[in-house]
């Protein structure tokens, strides 16, 4: 008896380990497939993985979860956007990129960015 209740609940641990491994990959596998056309996107990671987020609006701050922790962008409005170091746009940009443009990695500013504006 003990040993058939030790045997289901290893085997509902291992399915349950599978599946969060599984989701997990899912997030890891993110690209730039996921950045729309009018929008302005950040990832986390170098080559366009891991958190991922974007606007087609002005962010005076991008959030806890992604703060200083960009990597790669991908403008994808008809516009210019700066990237800012600082809250609310404080400071000069460290870059602006311009429409269509994108970056893998960046270099010399990885991880510095807080903000980013929309120039129209």
């Amino acid at each position: 008896m003990i040993r058939r209740r030790l045997a289901r609940t290893l085997m509902t641990a291992s399915v349950l380990v599978g599946a969060l491994a599984t989701l997990n990959a899912g997030t890891a596998q993110a690209g730039s497939s996921q950045c729309k056309a009018g929008q302005f996107c950040i990832w986390e990671n170098s080559s366009y993985q891991g958190m991922f987020a974007s606007s087609q609006y002005d962010k005076s701050n991008v959030g806890s979860a992604m703060n200083d922790r960009t990597t790669s962008f991908w403008n994808r409005t008809d516009h210019t956007v700066c990237m800012y170091e600082n809250s609310n746009f404080q400071g000069e940009p460290f870059a602006c990129t311009a429409a269509g443009s994108s970056s893998p990695a960046l270099k010399s500013r990885n991880d510095t960015l807080t903000g980013f504006k929309h120039f129209r």
